[in-house]
């Protein structure tokens, strides 16, 4: 940013920020800021935003700010003419109390000073711009009282009396306009010319900034901090990358950018260094050891032909000439979380996953739900289910299976890091002799357990993955723990949206409508209407996540399918269908059938009587429906469902003539019926895949 008298710095510094909401901060505070002074005309859109973020300070220069906003001419509106300009051709009491309050009561003497639109009386006037010290002053307390942070912190000012909230101390406020203090009074501070650097590595005590343009460059130089997150992530990247190309080859680093952004916010100035364990620990399965290299102590792990090393990188705040100390103790401090994660491997080898299980049924799942061990039965019913009633496939023991799938939830390792679950179940069976795809089927039924994970490989794992899920969303749907706004403690929005992952990516012919009915408690109806309403509002997300529009997504959804297997199918070819040039037409005459078979209050279950048609057209309708039907059942096993459509099109004329030559109500009941029945079936045949009559605009 070159040096300028019109930009706009603020800057917070604080004690460190919480790393989960430090960047959020950071992120809210600035693009409130800036669109609040765009709104009020300080900036306009050539202004530029930078933002500043790191554990000590958040922050935001905005360019080309005005130090006062242009004055204005309004147009005030006041009342309706008749009201507040007489019959006498002089201004009425009302309008010359609102002009009064308004300090403009010289306009009054005529009502050439008023402007008249529609016959209401208007106003103008010249309001004069803002400074922008006193609209900083009124606007920043107020984003600050909003910033998104969990949990406040009280604390008490220098002067030994006031105490002020934010989500930690704030120690100084900095503001400029170009190299102009402008003087802010937040949270019991007024701001200055200054900001403190690196908390151990800065030059000078104080860093007085010059120009509000050049902060980053004098943060940088004097007070070693690189103020923008995004630089400090690139040239964290960019350390990894240097140091895994000096190392042996194959050497690398997988980048897990949860980890990146959190060591990101822990640090003013990155420095990346080497770092070893002990090679005995190795033999550790390795989810495990880097499970606490990331969570414990923030350590990248560096792979080799994709196996797990015994050397991993530090992130590091400071650069002391000799990085030795700096690596020594973080290798002293890694070690005895390495040694308890041995012992915990070990200890659990000692008893394998089939004594587990004995631990599952003093295992409390839910209150109302009973132990895990009896979750566990519910789930091998489901399973047994899937296995009748789907093409999925499998020879291991669903009640086995079901069980030992969570029995490493009373391992140690477990109890150290719940989200080893499944993974050290997987190891656990493998040590036992289990089959392969059994060990598999206890890692992989979690999944997916984050938008974009893999799915489930095998059909054992698909059968466990399912049954699991179905379990979960059955069980707390039914005792009345559903999600509420924001909350869900029980994570069933990724549970239901895992289930419909599997069904459509892997293409599983499912009656999952039919499985519910059969499991959910009868006397629970309303409760599985509302586990069914649930599932299909994650369906439409998940569908229109896909780029397809609002209509096309509820006109296959809106009679809720039962198998999802090929919905996507369905709703692209609804999609390509909604642009062809009689679709329409076939919507409007669907929305016109629905509407009067709505009307119509006697049963249509019998068979059409061709006998009573009274005129050509419904025989005309009747054998285009014939014909249709015909060939959409084939379309219709081929999933051909676009010519489907396609062939849908035959049937707009006929049904254009109908309407215009047939009374529908004839004043002959069986006639009536009749063309009822006609009207029944061709609903059927025209919403075979979806309700075209959605897609009527």
């Amino acid at each position: 940013m070159t040096a300028n008298n019109n930009t706009l710095l603020i800057e917070f510094l604080c004690e460190e920020l919480p790393p989960s909401s430090q960047k959020k901060i950071a992120d809210t505070f600035a693009a409130k800021i800036f669109d609040q002074l765009k709104t009020a005309k300080f900036t306009d859109n050539s202004a530029k935003l930078t933002i500043f973020s790191t554990p000590r300070r958040f922050g935001v220069a905005i360019s080309s700010a005005l130090n006062q906003s242009p004055s204005e001419e309004l147009e005030i509106k006041l009342m309706p003419k008749k009201i507040g300009w007489g019959s006498d051709e002089k201004p009425t009491k009302p309008l010359l109390k609102k002009l009064e309050s308004l300090n403009l009561s010289g306009s009054a003497n005529s009502l050439s000073n008023f402007v008249i639109k529609d016959e209401i009386l208007f106003i103008k006037t010249n309001s004069d711009g803002k400074s922008l010290a006193e609209y900083l002053q009124n606007t920043v307390p107020l984003i600050i009282k909003d910033l998104p942070i969990a949990k406040l912190m009280s604390y008490q000012l220098d002067d030994g009396w006031n105490t002020v909230s934010f989500a930690r101390p704030v120690k100084n406020i900095l503001c400029l306009h170009g190299n102009s203090h402008i003087n802010l009074n937040i949270l019991g501070l007024s701001s200055n010319k200054f900001t403190l650097g690196h908390r151990f590595e800065s030059k000078e005590e104080k860093i007085e900034i010059n120009n509000a343009s050049e902060y980053q460059k004098q943060l940088f130089e004097e007070g070693n901090v690189i103020a923008q997150f995004d630089s400090r992530k690139k040239i964290i990247l960019e350390q990894i990358d240097n140091i895994t190309k000096s190392l042996t080859k194959g050497s690398h680093c997988p980048i897990d950018e949860d980890l990146l952004n959190e060591v990101t916010t822990l640090v003013e100035k990155p420095n990346a260094l080497v770092g070893s364990f002990d090679e005995k620990f190795l033999h550790i399965p390795s989810e495990c050891l880097v499970l606490s290299m990331k969570s414990n102590q923030k350590y990248f792990p560096i792979m080799k032909d994709e196996r797990l090393t015994n050397q991993f990188i530090i992130i590091s705040n400071i650069s002391p000439n000799d990085d030795k100390l700096i690596i020594e103790g973080n290798e002293k401090v890694i070690y005895p979380r390495l040694a308890d994660a041995e012992f915990f491997y070990e200890q659990d080898k000692k008893k394998t996953l089939s004594l587990m299980v004995e631990d599952l049924k003093n295992i409390t799942y839910h209150q109302k739900l009973g132990s895990l061990e009896d979750r566990c039965n519910r789930v091998t019913q489901i399973f047994d289910y899937l296995l009748s009633n789907s093409p999925l496939k499998t020879n291991e023991n669903s009640s086995k299976l079901a069980l030992m799938s969570k029995a490493d939830l009373s391992s140690l390792m477990v109890g150290e890091f719940p989200e080893l679950q499944g993974i050290m179940g997987k190891y656990y069976a493998t040590d036992e002799g289990l089959s392969l795809s059994f060990a598999e089927a206890i890692e992989d039924h979690y999944k997916p357990k984050f938008s974009g994970d893999s799915l489930p490989g095998n059909d054992t794992s698909i059968l466990l993955a399912l049954s699991d899920k179905f379990t979960t969303l059955i069980d707390l749907f039914s005792v009345g723990e559903k999600p509420s706004g924001v909350k869900d403690p029980f994570a069933l929005r990724r549970c239901a949206i895992s289930i419909i992952r599997i069904l459509i990516e892997k293409e599983i012919d499912l009656n999952f409508i039919k499985l519910i009915d059969n499991f959910f408690p009868k006397e629970k109806k309303q409760d599985k209407d509302d586990l069914y309403a649930f599932i299909f509002d994650r369906l439409e997300n998940f569908i229109r996540d896909k780029g397809f529009e609002t209509l096309e997504v509820q006109s296959v959804c809106e009679d809720r399918p039962s198998i999802l297997s090929d919905i996507l199918i369905k709703v692209n070819a609804i999609s390509k269908f909604k642009n062809n040039s009689k679709s329409q037409s076939l919507a409007q005459s669907n929305k016109r059938v629905i509407n009067i078979l709505k009307k119509y209050d006697q049963e249509l279950s019998d068979e059409i009587n061709v006998n009573i048609f009274e005129n050509t057209f419904e025989k005309e309708l009747y054998f285009a429906i014939e014909n249709v039907d015909k060939l959409n059942q084939d379309y219709l096993e081929k999933k051909n469902y676009e010519e489907l459509l396609m062939n849908l099109e035959s049937l707009s004329e006929p049904i254009d003539q109908f309407f215009e030559s047939t009374m529908i109500n004839s004043d002959n009941e069986k006639v009536k019926h009749n063309r009822h029945l006609l009207l029944s079936r061709l609903n059927k045949s025209m919403n075979i895949i979806a309700n075209l009559s959605v897609l009527g605009t």
